[in-house]
């Protein structure tokens, strides 16, 4: 009878163990959004950025293509072919030939002055390599200030290159083009990014990152709020919520995802409908790729806050990993080109898989079945973050706590000596 009360005393323990869990998870929560509405510098990464940062990239890149582009020429073979590509080069919408160099130095100082923008360097032996049907080379040297501005010195000299290598193969099968006329009809038909436009190409990318930033970098704010009133309180967070460590981090998730909702619905489907990018995808499939993500996010951004101490250490990883997440998501570099090294750091972020299925659905009217793998990695991101936020939770920052609280136990000042130790500054004793 003793052991028949005994296991069902248990059970009810575990069942009031399992019914405190979700009392637990929402007072967390509403201990957290307060926090989140009492911290402008939080309530600017949440809302604020969100806000600003879409408007800000898509206004710069509004204009999705630059035309004339001023460029000088050097022409050191001075040939028919040579001034029959310059002309070419000139009538390309992309860029304008405003003038011609005598050499590199004169050609720099233009540059440098602002009466050009790039330089395009002819070689001596490029009409006798086209001649011998040989390859023939060009210097292109552009002011990188503007990206738009490379983008249309690489695509005019490209597009004109071909064309003339196209006409000078052509010549050898030239009677069989005029008697059986044109072997294969080609024409280019641009899909998803029919403006062929820079902002439609990268903006599709960075929507994503700019959620993925704006999420981690508030939430590493909350954490070293929380840090910095441990260390003015004797150890004890005085607006901490006494929960178990699955609890705290769910909580702390629901929190997130309630203040993400709004943002997440203006950035990825109503920015661009404002500048009017690619969006062949419904809210209902675009919801669909942000619930993992937005999960994933959260959990990821729990499971870092071990590196923060301070409030304005989140400004050193904004700074420190913005580029890098680009980089990473492919919008630079496609990720098949990169090493496996850079490819298993780029997987390990939900902005590689989210922003490449966003823009397949938005730009290329992918369907969820088509980005299914893209879905698929980031559901196991957020399971993984998951077990690693609880681990920090509950074996890396709970220990450290309560490491503060011994030692401000034995020694009042404890806490404010080595915060200033940590930063540099002498404490002088009486």
């Amino acid at each position: 009878m003793c052991m028949f009360l005994d296991a069902w005393l248990m059970k009810v323990k575990k069942l009031n163990i399992l019914l405190q869990w979700p009392i637990d998870m929402l007072k967390v929560a509403k201990r957290e959004m307060r926090l989140v509405f009492a911290d402008i510098g939080v309530v600017i990464f949440f809302f604020v950025l969100c806000g600003v940062y879409p408007l800000l990239y898509s206004l710069i890149y509004d204009a999705e293509v630059v035309r004339d582009v001023r460029v000088t020429v050097i022409d050191n073979c001075r040939s028919q072919e040579t001034r029959e590509l310059v002309r070419h080069l000139d009538a390309t919408p992309e860029i304008a030939v405003v003038s011609y160099s005598a050499n590199m130095e004169e050609a720099k100082r233009q540059l440098h002055e602002k009466q050009v923008y790039g330089i395009v360097s002819i070689p001596r032996e490029f009409s006798k390599c086209v001649g011998r049907g040989e390859q023939a080379n060009l210097d292109v040297y552009c002011d990188m200030s503007v990206m738009l501005r490379y983008k249309n010195m690489l695509l005019a000299v490209t597009n004109v290159t071909q064309d003339l290598a196209a006409r000078s193969q052509a010549a050898a099968v030239a009677p069989v083009i005029y008697n059986t006329g044109s072997i294969v009809e080609s024409r280019q038909i641009p899909i998803g990014n029919t403006a062929m436009g820079i902002a439609s190409a990268i903006l599709l990318f960075i929507l994503p990152l700019v959620v993925q930033q704006s999420m981690v970098l508030g939430i590493g704010m909350l954490h070293g709020g929380s840090f910095e009133r441990r260390v003015h309180n004797l150890g004890y967070d005085p607006r901490e919520v006494p929960a178990g460590v699955i609890p705290t981090v769910l909580g702390k998730t629901v929190c997130y995802l309630l203040m993400y909702v709004v943002p997440i619905i203006y950035v990825l489907h109503y920015t661009p409908m404002f500048f009017s990018f690619p969006q062949h995808a419904t809210l209902w499939n675009v919801l669909m790729l942000a619930v993992p993500f937005a999960l994933s996010v959260a959990f990821m951004g729990q499971a870092l806050m071990f590196l923060i101490r301070e409030r304005e250490s989140v400004f050193l990883f904004l700074a420190f990993t913005s580029v890098i997440f680009v980089f990473l998501s492919g919008v630079s570099w496609p990720r098949f080109q990169m090493s496996t090294l850079w490819q298993t750091v780029g997987a390990c972020l939900p902005s590689t898989w989210m922003s490449n299925a966003y823009a397949l659905v938005q730009s290329d009217g992918a369907s969820l079945a088509d980005v299914a793998h893209h879905v698929r990695m980031l559901w196991l991101l957020t399971g993984g973050y998951f077990v690693l936020a609880c681990v920090t939770e509950g074996l890396v920052l709970r220990p450290y706590y309560r490491n503060m609280q011994a030692r401000a136990a034995i020694d009042p000042t404890a806490l404010y000596k080595g915060e200033a130790e940590r930063n540099g500054v002498d404490i002088v004793s009486d």
